[in-house]
């Protein structure tokens, strides 16, 4: 199991994970991250999945999504590769263009 440390809704998540889910080496993620060359966004559950969070990191091709409990347990994790097309609209952050 990934730990991931948390504080409210501020997310630490290691470099290697986000590397591993989006096909990156572990040292491109912190510089790509401050380039905005990866986006990141949390979201918080609501209703039955109060106590959640779904954690997105998204490239242009690629998009990790880590959902987490409130004690930084990963319970599920999924990555949608879009190979040489750009990550369609509907995949993007809410509200992204």
């Amino acid at each position: 199991m990934i730990e991931i440390e948390e504080s409210g809704q501020a997310f630490t998540v290691p470099a290697e994970v986000i590397a591993k889910g989006l096909g990156l080496a572990p040292e491109q993620v912190q510089p790509m991250l401050a380039g905005r060359l990866i986006t990141s966004w949390v979201e918080a559950g609501v209703d039955e999945d109060l106590g959640t969070f779904r954690l997105t990191f998204a490239t242009d091709k690629r998009r990790l999504r880590l959902i987490v409990d409130a004690l930084g347990d990963v319970i599920s994790k999924s990555t949608l590769d879009f190979g040489g097309h750009d990550i369609p609209l509907g995949a993007r952050r809410p509200g992204a263009v």
